[in-house]
């Protein structure tokens, strides 16, 4: 009877390891300081090194070229339109798709050699599939719920990191 216990048990214990607490922390454990709070995303990282360049999608949209003159404002206008771009081209699945977006500029700031922009968007693509004869044509509909990035721009430099918080 105790032999078949042991290897029962033990089983027990690791099916369930992943359902209990263990050193490390969860969510549930307490700490003995206050959780904190913040409305605002993290926006710190790190300076990126020279020539960072962020991996472009597939689709319609070419990834604009970066100011020659960096002021708040010129850094402000590409920050937009890069999000613009990249997110529409995440949506974008082909001819038969209509992507609408609605993205803004949280802030610039100068930032070391360069400038620190926070920027999100909001929105969705219907894609249907291309109409033959009398078949029903299936339309997939994309959410891109709102969604916040930080960008590090400079002379040679453009990073684009998801925001936390």
């Amino acid at each position: 009877m105790i032999r078949r216990t042991i290897p029962i048990l033990l089983l027990a214990i690791v099916l369930t390891a992943g359902c209990v607490s263990g050193p490390g922390g969860s969510p549930t454990d307490t700490d003995s300081s206050p959780p904190t709070s913040t409305d605002a995303p993290t926006t710190e990282f790190e300076t990126p090194g020279a020539d960072a360049a962020v991996e472009w999608p597939d689709g319609p949209k070419a990834q604009p070229e970066r100011p020659d003159d960096l002021t708040t404002e010129s850094v402000r206008s590409y920050l937009r339109t890069h999000e613009y771009r990249y997110v529409y081209n995440s949506l974008w699945y082909g001819e038969y798709t209509n992507v609408s977006l609605d993205c803004s500029v949280e802030s610039v700031e100068s930032a070391g050699d360069g400038y620190r922009g926070v920027v999100s968007c909001t929105g969705y693509s219907n894609t249907r599939g291309e109409p033959s004869g009398t078949e029903t044509v299936t339309e997939i509909h994309a959410d891109w719920f709102t969604q916040t990035f930080v960008y590090y721009v400079d002379d040679d430099t453009v990073r684009r990191t998801r925001a936390e918080g």
